[in-house]
Order: structure tokens, then sequence, then C-alpha cells
């Protein structure tokens, strides 16, 4: 196998945010000894996980109160996977982001802010970050209703490129996350949770009947939009809140 196909890129980077079980770890591992494409792609990882320790280890003023707040808003890593923990990765990018801490969200459901920054920065941090690459929004829908299994809207944006679109992880359950860049450079996500799902009930639940914005733990800014029946679109991004509700505005209700 020359290249590491997205089911086994979604596994392996479970097993590097040490969300796996034993007996799914022990299976990774076998499976990389034998792939060249995801040895490739652990190998990615690993230099990543080295940078973002290096740049931790530079900082010498990150606040003990934010700290604790981190390792108890991030998924716990299993016992045999404790040298990979996902808290010394969230310290290094609090660091590089340049948070401001009193900006903590309010209201919305923690371990879904943890989750939507977490997919975000992680995604972007590759080489390519999408699974599927296409700035053709009809050939990402169609990807997306094939990998994902439900159908979605990919709205143009003005000022920004379609990059194409990811698998992700919401509360467990497989949902759908688009990637655009901005002029500028500036990335952003739309994630749209499948319907009916906990992430689109609480998503909802926290726009109420508007659009509401917040800024998660790692700093980035977060719009949620109402969508009708208790679904919601969200969009994670560093750039201005008005870019980011006006995006959201793309979408049909």
């Amino acid at each position: 196998m020359e290249a590491c196909s997205p089911e086994w890129q979604e596994r392996l980077s479970a097993w590097f945010d040490g969300e796996v079980q034993a007996h799914e770890g022990q299976a990774v591992e076998q499976h990389l000894s034998r792939c060249v494409g995801c040895a490739r792609e652990a190998a990615r990882y690993a230099s990543l996980g080295e940078s973002l320790k290096a740049q931790a280890a530079t900082e010498t003023h990150v606040p003990p109160e934010l700290t604790e707040r981190v390792s108890r808003l991030a998924p716990r890593a299993r016992p045999i996977f404790r040298r990979r923990r996902w808290t010394a990765g969230l310290a290094a990018a609090l660091a590089s982001v340049g948070v401001l801490w009193a900006s903590w969200p309010s209201g919305m459901n923690d371990a879904l802010a943890m989750d939507l920054e977490r997919h975000h920065l992680k995604a972007f941090s590759r080489t390519a970050p999408c699974e599927f690459e296409s700035s053709d929004p009809a050939a990402v829908k169609a990807w997306v209703e094939r990998e994902v299994g439900y159908a979605v809207q990919v709205p143009v944006v003005p000022g920004a490129t379609l990059l194409g679109a990811r698998r992700c992880r919401l509360h467990g359950q497989l949902s759908a996350s688009l990637l655009y860049r901005h002029e500028g450079g500036k990335a952003m996500t739309l994630f749209l949770p499948p319907p009916g799902s906990t992430a689109a009930r609480e998503a909802a639940s926290f726009a109420r009947e508007e659009t509401r914005c917040t800024q998660g733990p790692v700093g980035e800014r977060i719009c949620v939009a109402p969508r009708g029946g208790g679904q919601a679109a969200l969009a994670v991004s560093e750039l201005e809140t008005s870019v980011l509700v006006d995006a959201l505005a793309r979408l049909s209700p």
C-alpha cells in the first residue's frame, strides 16, 4: 500500500490522540509494520508532536489555572498511550496562538468546544488538511454523502477557497467537516454534524434561535447557526466573528 487510506488515517489519528483501546493500538502497530504510506504518516505525526513539545518547553508564562482547565477538558489518554497525552499538545497550541484566557465559552458544552478546536487545528497542521481535496462544491457534497453517510450543503464563501472535506468524530459520532482558506491564508472549518446527533442537539441548544458565537479553550472563534428541527452548523476559525457568521448564512436554514 503506497498511501495511507482515509480509514487508516482516521485510526492513526485516534491512536496518536490516545483514543483507542489496547487491542486497537496493537492492530495499528502491526499495520504500520507493513504499510509504507501509514508509516510515513505516523512519522509526520511524531514530528508534529515533537514540535509542539518544543514550543511548550520554551514558554514560561502559561497560567496554572489554564493548565488545569485544559487537563480537565482534554480527552484522557488510556495508560498504554500516556506518553502521547493530548494535554501536552494543547499546552503548546495554547501558547502558540496567544489565547485570551478570559474568553472561555459561556453556555457551550465544554467537550463539544474542545472537539471542534481539536479537529480544526489538527487538520490544518497537516501538509494536506483534507481527506478529499476539491474546490468543486458538487464534488465535495457527493464525497461527503458517500463517505460520511448523509447529505450536506457545501456553500461558496466569498473571499475564501474551498479546499475539500474531512471526516471527524464529534461526541464519538462520525461527522462531516468542510475546510476553507481565506484570503491572507487564515483557515476555517465548517462542521455539519448529522441530523439528530448529540453534537447537533447541543449546538442547537447553544444557538437557540439565532447565530451565536463564543471563543473556545484554545482561542479559536466558534459560531453556531441553528437550522431548525434541533440541528445546527458550526464554524471555527481565528477569523473575525463577522466572517464566520457570513459563512454560516450561506447555508439554508
